[in-house]
């Protein structure tokens, strides 16, 4: 199963539509989590519009913010795309991170972050790489901290932590205790 899965906030519906309308017929699956949406969307419960996708989402209150869209990353054995409700992903995207996947394995993302200083003092500055999904990127790169707003896993090889939930807005962060050696390259 290739399943997808986006957090949203209410003032980002219609990117969130964009979004969706742009990885659905790439995925099994479409895991929503509405934050702060007082009803679900109508285009979303729109019964047998999308065919044989399968989509649940769940009105949430955004006390786990962007962490939300882990809530169903390990409930079935599956090749996970997260993406943020922004990015709207090209015909071909899930074919593509499947590659980077078979390659690497682990967990792979089109953005990531490399710091030369250890420990990390702090993630948003003194990073030394900035690689950027919207940006050009001439080859693969192992980085230090693997963006989750593009990210692609297999559930079986990275595993589950529930510091995932710790710090609202922090996905980037808190997905780097999941992922063993593997990651982008």
């Amino acid at each position: 199963m290739i399943a997808c899965h986006i957090a949203s906030l209410p003032e980002r519906e219609e990117s969130l539509k964009r979004t969706f309308f742009s990885i659905r017929t790439q995925v099994s699956k479409v895991y929503i989590m509405l934050n702060g949406y007082g009803q679900v969307p109508k285009w979303l419960v729109t019964d047998g519009l999308y065919g044989n996708l399968q989509i649940e989402y769940e009105l949430l209150d955004n006390s786990l913010g962007d962490g939300a869209k882990w809530l169903h990353c390990w409930d079935k054995t599956a090749i996970n795309i997260v993406l943020d409700d922004d990015l709207i992903v090209p015909g071909g995207y899930v074919s593509y991170m499947i590659n980077g996947l078979a390659r690497y394995g682990g967990a792979i993302s089109l953005h990531g972050k490399c710091y030369a200083i250890r420990p990390i003092q702090h993630f948003k500055r003194n990073f030394t790489s900035n690689y950027r999904c919207l940006g050009s990127v001439a080859e693969d790169v192992r980085v230090d901290v693997i963006g989750t707003g593009c990210l692609a896993f297999d559930n079986t090889q990275v595993k589950f932590s529930e510091s995932l939930f710790e710090h609202k807005n922090m996905a980037d962060i808190l997905f780097q205790g999941c992922v063993m050696s593997r990651v982008f390259r």
